[in-house]
């Protein structure tokens, strides 16, 4: 595959499936689970959750990228 079309469909890959799809829903299910709990109440953690999580999005997102795009 060409490389100018690689980038931006990997990056787009790793920012729909990887940050928004999978980082921000399970940081959003992670608190809803510790709020039911009685760990923490929902807002306490929330900010972090919601840097912590994309951030293992995109690690998320680049290794599905990676597994459907064997060569």
């Amino acid at each position: 595959m060409n490389d100018t079309i690689v980038l931006p469909a990997i990056l787009k890959h790793i920012l729909i499936k990887g940050i928004l799809l999978w980082g921000i829903s399970t940081a959003i299910l992670f608190q809803l689970i510790m709020h039911l709990t009685g760990e923490e109440h929902f807002f306490d953690g929330i900010v972090l959750s919601l840097i912590t999580f994309p951030i293992g999005g995109i690690f998320y997102g680049y290794l599905t990228w990676r597994l459907q795009h064997k060569e």
